[in-house]
C-alpha cells in the first residue's frame, strides 16, 4: 500500500505548485509517522522542486528533514551533506533558533558517525546560539546532545554537568516527553561509567512511558541501552547463575522488542545493535536461536558497511568557520585545494574498497561456519524460548497454540516448495486465516516477515540440497527451492550466505 501509494503521488500529473507542496507535506508526514525510506524518497523529489520555485523557507525544513532521516537511515554521508545545506540557508536568514538546530544537527551526524570531536566543534557553536535565543526547549535539546558528545569522548563530568542542565530545563517547562529522553541519555552515562543499577532502574521507569507515546525511536534505543546494561549485570563477579539467567532473559525481552520496531522503522543501524544483543543473550539460554541472531546481525552489518558511508565523512572534516574562511581565498588557492582533496578523496576510496573487500572475504567464511542448521532445527528455533514473570519465574514465550501454529506453518511452506511454489497467501490460507491476520500473528511470534520467515527456511533447504545431493545442478536445487529460475536463486543465495551457490560448492569441494 505504502509503495502503491508512493508511486501514484509522484507520477499523477498535477499543477507544479500543487505538486511541490504535496510532496513537501508527504515527506513531512512520512518523517513524523517514522517512515524514514517514504520520507527520503518523497523528499528528494521534492527538494529541487523547491529550489527551482525559491521557497527558501520550506527548502531549508525539507533539507533538514532529509538529513534527520538519512541519519536513522545509517546514511552519513548524505545526512551531512543535507544538514550542512540547511546550516547555510539558516545562517543567509539569520535567524538564530534556526542556526542554532542545523549546527546541533551537524554535530549529532558526527557523533553518530563516530566522530565526537568533530560533532563537539558543532554542538559548542549550536549552544551558543540556543543561549541568544534565550528558549530553554532549545537550549535542554543542544545540551542534551552535547552530553552525549562528551560521554562519547570519556568526559563523564562534563556529559553529567550537560544532561543535568537539560533535565532541570525540562522540568521547569514541564515537558514530560522530553523530559524522558533526557532522563535516559543520563542512564546511558550511568550505565557507561558503573553505575548500572541506577541505570537500569532509570531505564525501567520511563520505557513503559515510551510504550504509551508514538516516540518509537528513543523507546528503540532505551530498549537496546537497558538491554546491554542487564547483560553487562549478568557478566558481573560474584553473581549467581539463577540471577545470570534472569538477567540475561530480561535483556532477551528488551532486544526483541527493540529489533521488531526497528525494522518497522526502517532502522537498520539499530536493529542491528538490537540484534548483537539477542545473539550475546541467547548464547547460553538458547544457542539455536542465537545463531540465528548472529546470522541476522551480520546481514544488516554487511548491508551497512556496504554503504560505507562513515569513512567518506573525512571530506567534510572542516569546522564551519573554517568553511566560511575558505570562501574567501582566491580562486588559485580554490584550485590547489580542490586538487588536494579529490587527491585524499581518491586514496580514501581505494583504501577503503582494499579493507571492505577484505572484511566481506572474512565474513563470508564466518557465515559458512556458523550457518549449520538442518530443517529440522529451524523447525525447532523457537521451541525453547522462555521469559521471567514478576516474580522472576522463567515460562515458556509459546503458548502450545503458538507452537502449533509456528509447525503447521513450517509444514505449509515445506510442502509448498516440494511442489515448485511459495505464495504467502495460499499459505495463509492453508491455516486457515487471512494474509494480514497470519502476517501479524507470525510477525508477532518471531518478529519476521512472511517473505524473510520463508527466505530463511529456503536457504538452509538450499544449502542442505548443495551439501548432500551433489548430483543436483544449481538450477534443480533452486526449482526444489521454489524459484523459478536460476538467477533469482543465485541472488537470493548470495544476499544471504554472502557467495553464489556455485562459489559454495567449490569451497565444499
Amino acid at each position: 500500500m505504502k509503495i502503491m501509494f508512493l508511486s501514484l503521488l509522484l507520477s499523477v500529473p498535477i499543477a507544479q505548485s500543487d505538486k511541490v507542496m504535496q510532496l513537501y507535506e508527504a515527506s513531512t508526514r512520512y518523517y513524523e509517522s517514522q517512515k524514514y525510506d517514504s520520507a527520503v524518497i518523497v523528499g528528494e523529489k521534492a527538494l529541487p522542486l523547491l529550489q527551482q520555485k525559491g521557497m527558501k523557507d520550506e527548502e531549508a525544513e525539507e533539507l533538514s528533514i532529509l538529513s534527520v532521516c538519512c541519519m536513522r537511515q545509517s546514511d552519513y554521508d548524505k545526512a551531512l551533506r543535507y544538514a550542512k545545506a540547511c546550516n547555510k540557508l539558516d545562517h543567509k536568514s539569520g535567524d538564530v533558533e534556526r542556526i542554532s538546530s542545523s549546527l546541533n544537527t551537524i554535530g549529532s551526524i558526527y557523533v553518530a558517525a563516530k566522530q565526537p570531536k568533530e560533532g563537539l566543534k558543532y554542538l559548542q557553536q549550536a549552544l551558543q546560539y540556543a543561549e541568544q535565543t534565550g528558549i530553554n526547549s532549545r537550549i535542554a535539546l543542544t545540551c542534551g546532545s552535547l552530553s552525549e558528545t562528551e560521554f562519547a569522548l570519556h568526559h563523564s563530568d562534563e556529559a553529567l554537568r550537560y544532561i543535568d542542565r537539560a533535565i532541570d530545563l525540562e522540568r521547569k517547562e514541564g515537558r514530560e516527553a522530553k523530559l524522558r529522553i533526557r532522563l535516559a541519555q543520563k542512564a546511558t552515562i550511568l550505565a557507561g561509567i558503573g553505575r548500572k543499577q541506577e541505570a537500569i532502574e532509570t531505564f525501567d521507569s520511563i520505557i513503559p512511558y515510551f510504550r504509551t507515546t508514538s516516540n518509537y525511536q528513543s523507546l528503540a534505543i532505551s530498549l537496546n541501552k537497558a538491554g546491554q546494561t542487564l547483560l553487562d549485570m549478568s557478566n558481573a563477579k560474584g553473581i549467581s547463575t539463577n540471577e545470570k539467567e534472569n538477567k540475561e532473559r530480561r535483556a532477551t525481552e528488551y532486544f526483541r522488542e527493540s529489533a521488531k520496531l526497528c525494522r518497522n522503522m526502517d532502522n537498520p543501524y539499530n536493529e542491528m545493535q538490537a540484534r548483537r544483543g539477542l545473539y550475546q543473550a541467547l548464547w547460553t539460554l538458547n544457542p539455536d536461536s542465537s545463531r540465528i541472531e548472529l546470522e541476522a546481525f551480520n546481514l544488516l552489518k554487511d548491508s551497512l558497511y556496504n554503504n560505507a558511508s562513515a569513512e567518506t565523512l573525512a571530506r567534510y572534516n572542516a569546522e564551519f568557520g573554517v568553511d566560511e574562511l575558505q570562501e574567501e581565498n582566491t580562486s588559485v588557492r580554490r584550485s590547489r585545494t580542490c586538487i588536494a582533496i579529490v587527491g585524499a578523496i581518491l586514496l580514501l576510496v581505494a583504501i577503503a574498497l582494499v579493507i571492505r573487500q577484505r572484511k566481506l572475504t572474512a565474513l563470508q567464511r564466518k557465515r559458512l561456519g556458523e550457518v549449520s542448521m538442518t530443517l529440522d532445527e529451524l523447525r525447532q528455533r523457537y521451541e525453547n524460548l522462555t521469559a521471567t514473570d514478576e516474580n522472576g519465574h522463567p515460562y515458556d514465550v509459546l503458548s502450545e497454540q503458538d507452537k502449533d501454529f509456528l509447525t503447521k506453518t513450517m509444514s505449509t511452506i515445506t510442502e509448498q516448495l516440494e511442489e515448485n511454489r511459495v505464495n504467502v497467501d495460499e499459505l495463509a490460507s492453508a491455516l486457515a486465516m487471512s494474509t494480514s491476520q497470519f502476517r501479524r500473528r507470525l510477525s508477532a511470534l518471531t518478529g519476521e516477515t512472511p517473505q524473510s520467515y520463508i527466505t530463511n527456511i529456503r536457504m538452509q533447504k538450499a544449502r542442505h540440497l548443495l551439501d548432500t545431493h551433489s548430483e543436483l545442478t544449481v538450477l534443480e536445487v533452486a526449482l526444489q527451492c521454489g524459484y523459478d529460475d536460476q538467477s533469482s536463486f543465485t541472488r537470493a543465495f548470495k544476499r544471504f550466505f554472502g557467495i553464489t551457490p556455485s562459489e559454495y560448492l567449490q569451497r565444499s569441494n
